[in-house]
């Protein structure tokens, strides 16, 4: 199911790798996938009884945003003008925990947050810093972002890692790929039905499309998980999002991916196959099964 090179422990880090949390959550009694999942149940229901998505909206963002707050900002932030929590001020202390002394800057007494994903970085055994995030360190130099003092503001807080690896990480994502699909000219709207898929994709000509967004390093274990979502709300057909970075490290991964999947939905496509079709929707303004993705003198693959 894995490549002969994979590892289940970073050498620089000695942090255990994203193959390594993709197969503990394989198992259906996973305790890493439960609390996740148990965490945004809670949110989702509060959020469900009180007809407020615009909180749940707010609360996804939040994470996505800002994995590392300082304690005073945890006390602040639902009661700061413009915030759309509500009454998810209280949660907050449940997914935010102190942040661990392995992210921590001994000499310096300091923590180091990325640039790119804002998450803390982590001191490696040669002197330098490393992102846990794939796509950061997989982007070349980890760029430094914002510095926090290990006392900074009551002390530093870090969002728990079931929720930095399954809705922070693939939240960046979303949003990115929304903002992108927006500008196109399609209608997006994230996290619809208080989180039962990343995103609804409709276009002018009247498609939708369930998107979720996944960056997994084994296709296999991706493969296995292969389920549509929940019917509503209502789309027509779904996609699972990966990053084409990932055909271009394993060619093999939609070969791999397809061989262990127990379902025909959802279909595997990259962000750049979901935009340049999304480009062609909207100058085209003709219905989603007419388009051909290809470019000039591409031989036909699907409609991705």
């Amino acid at each position: 199911m894995v490549p002969p090179e994979a590892r289940l422990l970073d050498e620089v880090t000695r942090q255990p790798t994203q193959l390594c949390y993709e197969w503990a959550v394989d198992a259906e009694d996973s305790a890493a996938r439960y609390s996740g999942q148990h965490h945004m149940s809670v949110v989702a229901q509060r959020c469900r009884e009180e007809k407020y998505p615009e909180a749940y909206r707010a609360f996804r963002l939040l994470l996505v945003r800002r994995p590392v707050l300082t304690h005073r900002e945890l006390a602040t932030l639902p009661a700061a003008a413009g915030s759309d929590l509500g009454s998810l001020g209280d949660l907050l202390y449940d997914v935010y925990q102190p942040a661990p002394a392995g992210h921590l800057d001994r000499e310096r007494r300091s923590y180091v947050s990325c640039k790119r994903c804002h998450g803390l970085l982590h001191p490696t055994t040669g002197g330098g810093l490393w992102c846990e995030q794939r796509q950061c360190h997989e982007a070349g130099t980890v760029r430094r972002g914002r510095e926090y003092r290990a006392d900074e503001g009551g002390g530093v807080q870090l969002l728990i890692r079931p929720l930095r690896r399954w809705v922070s990480a693939p939240g960046l994502m979303e949003k990115r790929l929304a903002d992108q699909l927006t500008d196109i000219g399609a209608e997006v709207e994230l996290w619809p039905g208080f989180g039962a898929y990343g995103m609804r994709v409709r276009f002018p000509s009247g498609p939708t499309l369930a998107v979720d967004c996944k960056d997994w390093t084994s296709p296999a274990l991706l493969g296995r998980r292969a389920a549509p979502p929940p019917p509503d709300p209502p789309y027509d057909r779904c996609l699972w999002v990966i990053p084409a970075g990932r055909l271009r490290d394993h060619p093999d991964f939609r070969a791999v991916f397809e061989r262990y999947r127990p379902s025909a939905s959802p279909e595997l496509v990259t962000d750049r196959e979901l935009l340049r079709t999304a480009r062609r929707l909207v100058a085209a303004g003709r219905p989603y099964e007419d388009i051909n993705p290809a470019a000039p003198g591409e031989a036909p693959e699907g409609l991705f």
